[in-house]
C-alpha cells in the first residue's frame, strides 16, 4: 500500500496536513521567480500573474489526492531539468535566449503540478499554465506580426502620434514614414518609431490576461465578447497615449528623460489599465447579476 508523506486522519488527509501541503506548493512555485527577475525583470510579469492565479486557486486544487511515486519522480525530474533548458535551446534553436526565462518557469510549474496532483489533474491548473505558455509564445507571435504587419502598423502609429502632438501644439513634423522630428528654437530632434515601440507586446500581454479572466467568468458569450472588444480597444488607446507621452517628455525634458519614460511607463500603464478594466468588469458583472435577479423575482 502506497504511503504518503502527509499525516492521515480518519482515513483521509487532516486539515492541517492539507494546509501544509498547500503552503509548500506555494513556496515551491515562488522559488524560481527571483531568478527570473534577475535574468529578465520585465519578463517576470506574466509568470507572477500565473503564480498569483495558482495561489488564489489553491483552495480548489486537489491537495487531498495522492500521486503515484512514478509521477512524483517525473515531476521532480521536470522541475530540476527546467533550470537547464538553456543548454537545450541555445546550441540548436535560439542563440539569443537568456539562461532563465518564462519557458523555464512554465516547465518548472508543469513538473510541480504533476508531482503534487498527477497528470490526470492538470485540467484543474489549466488557466495558470495557459497564461504562462501563452506568455512564452508572445515573442514568436510578435515576431510573426512584425514580418507581416509592420509595414502598415508602424506608419499608422506614426501618423496618429504626429496628429496627437499637433493637437497638443507641440511643434513636430513627419520626416519619413516612421520618423517624427521635434522642432526646438535651437535645433531639432529626430525620433524614429520602430516595431518594438508600437506596443504590440503590451497588447498581447493584456489579451492573455483578458482571455484568462473571461475564461473564468460565467457571463454570457455576448457579454464576454463585448468586454473583450472594449478591453482590446482600450489597450490600443492606452498604448497610443503612452507613445505620445514619450514624445512630450522628449520635447519638454530631453531625450534622456524620454528614454526613461519609454522603458518604464509602458508596464505602469498596463497595470493601471488592467486594474481599472478588472474593476469595471467586476462592477458590470455585479450590476448584471442584480438586474437578472430583479427580472426573475416574482412581481407583487
Amino acid at each position: 500500500m502506497e504511503t504518503d508523506d502527509l499525516s492521515m486522519s480518519g482515513g483521509g488527509f487532516s486539515l492541517a496536513s492539507l494546509r501544509d501541503k498547500a503552503t509548500v506548493f506555494s513556496l515551491l512555485a515562488f522559488v524560481p521567480l527571483p531568478i527570473l527577475v534577475y535574468f529578465n525583470v520585465w519578463g517576470v510579469i506574466i509568470p507572477i500573474f500565473g503564480f498569483m492565479l495558482l495561489h488564489l486557486r489553491k483552495g480548489d486544487l486537489p491537495f487531498n489526492r495522492k500521486t503515484h511515486i512514478v509521477q512524483r519522480l517525473f515531476g521532480l525530474v521536470v522541475m530540476i531539468g527546467s533550470f537547464f533548458l538553456y543548454f537545450l535551446w541555445v546550441p540548436y534553436f535560439f542563440s539569443y535566449m537568456v539562461f532563465y526565462n518564462v519557458t523555464n518557469y512554465v516547465a518548472y510549474v508543469f513538473g510541480l503540478c504533476v508531482g503534487f496532483f498527477g497528470l490526470q489533474s492538470l485540467r484543474q491548473v489549466f488557466t495558470p499554465l495557459f497564461v504562462m505558455v501563452a506568455a512564452s509564445l508572445n515573442p514568436f507571435i510578435s515576431r510573426w506580426m512584425e514580418m507581416h504587419t509592420a509595414s502598415y502598423v508602424v506608419p499608422a502609429v506614426t501618423g496618429i502620434t504626429l496628429a496627437s502632438l499637433n493637437f497638443l501644439r507641440i511643434p513636430a513634423i513627419r520626416s519619413g514614414p516612421n520618423v517624427i522630428t521635434l522642432q526646438f528654437s535651437n535645433g531639432q530632434l529626430l525620433v524614429p518609431i520602430i516595431w518594438n515601440c508600437v506596443g504590440v507586446n503590451m497588447i498581447l500581454v493584456f489579451t492573455i490576461a483578458l482571455v484568462v479572466m473571461l475564461f473564468e467568468d460565467s457571463s454570457s458569450t455576448r457579454t464576454r465578447l463585448v468586454w473583450s472588444v472594449f478591453g482590446v480597444i482600450g489597450t490600443i488607446v492606452i498604448n497610443l497615449i503612452r507613445i505620445t507621452l514619450i514624445f512630450v517628455t522628449d520635447y519638454l525634458y530631453g531625450a534622456e528623460a524620454g528614454g526613461f519614460v519609454h522603458f518604464s511607463i509602458g508596464y505602469i500603464f498596463l497595470f493601471v489599465w488592467l486594474g481599472l478594466f478588472l474593476s469595471l468588469f467586476s462592477k458590470g458583472a455585479a450590476i448584471a447579476t442584480k438586474l437578472r435577479a430583479l427580472a426573475r423575482a416574482p412581481r407583487r
